[in-house]
């Protein structure tokens, strides 16, 4: 047996170490988690615990605290830290930071089975595929193994991993997977580098069986409080004869109110009508720019207005409530086509409207595109780019503080459209923190009312990831 002590420095569940530590339990190893910003706020939980290794998910933004933490681990205690998550997988040279000692690229279950079962026996695991390490002052960099086609050998999620947040936030919506991968290439993101890490064996999406998937949630009602359930798969209803199976024995079988992240381009009048009628509350899908052009050219989203448009009425005519994605400070953007996402939002009128900045993110294609074209400079290093999505752009834009204002109220803009004509007087100001707390207050009110959560606790939440995120960036 081995122990694997995971690290996070804010208050939020993460489906995928759930699904790490349920196969590590499996193999009847142990796992612990803590979450904190220092070595100060984690001491006591290691030198309680006495890990073997700990586990670090890494997501851009983050990758310098991680690495300085694991490398103030390693003077202090001797204990190695494994890094994962979307950082290392897409951005393997992560493993020539001082710090960093372990990456294991994408879905890690088994490779992170593989290294603690090496650990327990004291073996060397420096062969393990999908494991990158330095070893004698040399980085081993190890093949991508056949990604695993059966989803339902992974045990269901160890939720109990984050029993101890209980009072702190709202754990009665639960996240459930029923498929892995996307087979769209959008250019902003990591589900078209995915596809090339990994050998060519195998489908890319793959779907866990109906049953399996209504066996989780049958063990999710029995074991603990369940309002909703959340389907956080890529895309959820790809499989449409899949979908209308699944939904036709969920309504019987579980009858719980749900909601997932759909596709404008799949949403017809038989697919809206069978989410309803199985319970479906609210969708989510992403606009990304009100601008066809750049829309399907520069993102490759190959969504057009009309589908957009098409699934919004039809969302409407069923009652099921939807939040558009959008994102503002695009390669290229200017304030006009700006302005072609705020239109496009206001004439759908979606009940939760979501805006970020567009975050240069390492591997994508977007990013890429956006140093070829000088949007970003040649010498751009990914320790800049911030853990919000909502404080700043990095790119070189000629309207750029307008474009930051902008999507400071673009919420307000779409909610109330009366607002409008004075946003556009507003933004030609310069950024101050009236803004940053106008923002910050609408965006609360529409998390509270799309996640169907508590309001203290969703308090507690924002309170947290502000001081974590919001000040730590400024």
């Amino acid at each position: 047996m081995s122990e694997l002590l995971f690290i996070q420095d804010c208050n939020w569940q993460y489906l995928g170490l759930m699904y790490l530590s349920a196969m590590l339990r499996l193999h009847s190893h142990q796992t612990k988690l803590v979450i904190g910003k220092d070595i100060d706020g984690i001491k006591e939980a290691i030198e309680a615990f006495q890990p073997d290794a700990i586990g670090f998910p890494v997501m851009t933004g983050g990758q310098k605290w991680a690495a300085q933490l694991a490398k103030q681990i390693k003077e202090k205690y001797g204990i190695i830290s494994i890094m994962g998550g979307p950082h290392p997988t897409y951005f393997p040279d992560y493993i020539n930071n001082e710090g960093v000692e372990v990456i294991i690229r994408g879905e890690s279950e088994f490779p992170l089975l593989d290294v603690m079962e090496r650990i327990e026996v004291r073996e060397d695991f420096s062969d393990v595929q999908n494991v990158s390490l330095k070893r004698d002052g040399k980085i081993i960099e190890n093949p991508m193994r056949n990604i695993p086609q059966d989803l339902d050998v992974y045990p269901f999620p160890d939720r109990s991993l984050y029993d101890f947040l209980e009072k702190r936030i709202d754990r009665t919506v639960k996240e459930v997977l029923t498929s892995r991968g996307c087979p769209y290439q959008c250019s902003f993101c990591f589900a078209t580098v995915q596809r090339r890490i990994y050998p060519s064996n195998g489908k890319h999406v793959r779907f866990r069986s109906i049953d399996n998937v209504l066996q989780e949630i049958k063990e999710l009602k029995e074991s603990s409080k369940v309002n909703q359930i959340y389907f956080a798969d890529s895309v959820f209803g790809l499989d449409k004869k899949w979908l209308y199976e699944f939904l036709s024995r969920y309504r019987v079988e579980i009858g719980i109110p749900f909601f997932g992240l759909v596709r404008a381009n799949i949403v017809t009048d038989e697919f809206a009508k069978n989410l309803k009628d199985a319970g479906c509350v609210k969708v989510f899908f992403g606009i990304e720019s009100g601008n066809e052009e750049i829309r399907n050219h520069i993102l490759r989203k190959n969504v057009t207005n009309k589908q957009i448009y098409r699934a919004a009425q039809l969302l409407h005519k069923y009652k099921i409530k939807f939040r558009s994605y959008n994102i503002l400070g695009l390669p290229g953007e200017t304030m006009e086509t700006a302005m072609e996402t705020v239109k496009i939002n206001v004439d759908i009128k979606p009940g939760f409207p979501w805006c970020s900045l567009f975050t240069p993110l390492p591997g994508t294609v977007l990013t890429q595109y956006a140093l070829d074209r000088g949007f970003l400079d040649d010498n751009f290093d990914f320790d800049k780019v911030p853990k919000s999505y909502y404080s700043i752009s990095l790119l070189n834009l000629s309207d750029k503080t307008k474009i930051e204002n902008l999507q400071k109220f673009f919420q307000t803009a779409v909610l109330w459209p009366w607002t409008f004509p004075l946003i556009k007087k507003m933004i030609a100001l310069r950024p101050n923190f009236i803004f940053n707390w106008w923002f910050s207050l609408i965006y609360f009110y529409i998390f509270l009312k799309a996640e169907s959560t508590s309001f203290w606790k969703t308090l507690m939440f924002a309170i947290d990831n502000y001081r974590n995120i919001i000040l730590k960036n400024k």
